[in-house]
């Protein structure tokens, strides 16, 4: 089972950094940054770009593999995202994750036009692999005995088509203000359609951790957070990414020391 954790950028450079650091120290196997415009919860908050933010930790980390989670439709054309992922795959020496998603955040829609999940999942898949999208800017791609790996967010039927036929790995943060067990049923539906629809092989991913989309106080202890990931394994999911850090999210004052003990 494959553990990631994803940062939010509201925090200066140097600490972000040192968060990185330490989830490369902690052996993570991505590192992903959140992609808004600004913080949807909390919009007065200082926030850092993710496509600045990621070139930096391809030039300050060795290891661990990074990525947005995910990178938002709505704010860049795709052919500008495929030039971004190809310039920070080539900075990080192959170890680019692109995860891309159509956006949910109303402050991203107010700065962009709606994206169309399956073109832009189409256009992105083609630049990677140096087609049409790129056509007369030759050039940085990825080196012939690697491939980015494209993940995709998706909830709805639709959605989840378009995760089946282009993605390496889909994700879902299930949903907001749902309860523990409104949210293990609809994780276990979306899984069982993805799997219809899917013609390759497609790895699936939860993003849990925050008290926005997981109900249960899972930085309790090392056993909550095992149970809590036992069942969505049971039900299907094969990778987890966790908000990192998860104390200023939670009351518990032991939920950083928890998340570390989980991994170690």
């Amino acid at each position: 089972m494959s553990v990631h954790a994803l940062l939010i950028p509201n925090a200066a450079w140097p600490e972000l950094l040192e968060r990185a650091r330490r989830l490369e120290d902690l052996g993570v196997a991505t590192v992903w940054v959140d992609d808004h415009l600004l913080n949807p919860a909390k919009p007065a908050q200082p926030w850092l770009d993710a496509w600045s933010v990621l070139p930096a930790l391809a030039a300050a980390t060795s290891r661990v593999r990074i990525g947005p989670l995910v990178a938002n439709g709505v704010l860049r054309p795709a052919a500008t995202l495929v030039r971004h992922a190809l310039s920070v795959d080539h900075i990080s020496g192959g170890r680019l994750e692109l995860g891309i998603g159509a956006g949910y955040a109303a402050a991203d829609h107010a700065a962009g036009a709606p994206a169309d999940l399956a073109g832009l999942a189409a256009t992105v898949h083609d630049g990677l692999a140096g087609r049409p999208v790129l056509d007369g800017f030759p050039g940085l791609a990825p080196a012939p005995e690697r491939r980015v790996p494209l993940t995709i967010a998706a909830h709805g039927r639709k959605a989840l088509e378009v995760a089946a036929r282009y993605g390496d790995r889909w994700v879902s943060y299930g949903g907001f203000g749902l309860s523990a067990a409104e949210h293990l049923a609809l994780t276990r539906r979306r899984i069982a359609y993805l799997e219809q629809a899917r013609e390759r092989p497609v790895r699936r991913m939860l993003l849990a951790g925050s008290p926005a989309v997981t109900a249960e106080p899972i930085w309790s202890s090392v056993a909550a957070v095992e149970d809590f990931t036992g069942r969505y394994r049971e039900a299907g999911i094969e990778e987890f990414t966790f908000y990192y850090p998860p104390g200023p999210m939670w009351t518990d004052e032991n939920a950083d020391k928890v998340f570390e003990d989980y991994l170690s």
